[in-house]
């Protein structure tokens, strides 16, 4: 395949989408009932899930399609579903074994030495994936040597492991354009609206994030006010 790069032949790497400016959003869940109601408002590109979300959720491996199907149904463009295992051989199998369920999946992988070798197995295959559990900007240079499509640093756990979050992203976004031609930054583990204006500021443009953190985006007393006022005007009018 195209991919297979020897002497004097160069594979290109999977890239998210044409250029753009645009703020993308998934919804980092496995709970179809907290899932749906966002899905259907129109502007969440899809839902992401890993091991702990699906626990979460009463979730099994056996339920892969049933996530798959509900979230496609519901609007989601791509689902994101993790590969398992402690070797290559594992972690490939059980990523075929989620793309039988659910043929479009993006295929989320770990920053290891193992979950690379696995996403050149996987590259080869044309099958995108979601570089998992990053929590330093080099880390990201590995995502953009694997041309993977989705590089996941994980925000505020940074921060709770004593590193600086926005300085570490901050470098990942200066190394790797976020122009639809290569990687795009997909902040995780994102505890709150500010966190996500923080991340805009310094050029992320693709969040991944819970929907208590979708209530507090949309949470604004001083609109609510104005929206309880124009109601109130518009008995007047009628």
């Amino acid at each position: 395949m195209h991919h297979n790069a020897g002497p004097g032949r160069q594979w290109q790497p999977t890239t998210a989408g044409p250029p753009t400016d645009d703020i993308r959003f998934f919804i980092d869940s496995a709970d179809q009932a907290a899932c749906e109601p966002w899905l259907r408002i129109g502007m969440f590109s899809g839902v992401t899930t890993n091991p702990q979300l699906m626990h979460e959720a009463s979730r099994h491996i056996s339920d892969i399609k049933g996530i798959y199907n509900w979230a496609r149904d519901a609007g989601a463009r791509e689902v994101c579903f993790q590969a398992w295992g402690s070797t290559v051989e594992d972690q490939y199998r059980s990523a075929m074994e989620i793309r039988e369920v659910a043929p479009s999946a993006t295929i989320k992988v770990p920053c290891t030495r193992t979950g690379a070798h696995t996403i050149s197995k996987l590259r080869d295959q044309d099958v995108p994936v979601l570089l998992t559990a990053v929590y330093s900007a080099k880390q990201a240079l590995i995502g953009s040597a694997l041309g993977v499509k989705y590089i996941a640093p994980y925000f505020n756990r940074m921060f709770r492991a004593g590193l600086d979050g926005t300085e570490e992203i901050t470098h990942m976004i200066r190394a790797i354009p976020q122009d639809g031609t290569g990687p795009m930054i997909m902040a995780a583990s994102i505890k709150s609206a500010k966190h996500l204006v923080t991340l805009t500021d310094i050029g992320v443009r693709v969040f991944t994030v819970s929907p208590d953190v979708l209530e507090d985006l949309f949470t604004d007393d001083l609109t609510a006010r104005a929206v309880d006022d124009f109601e109130r005007f518009m008995i007047d009018v009628r």
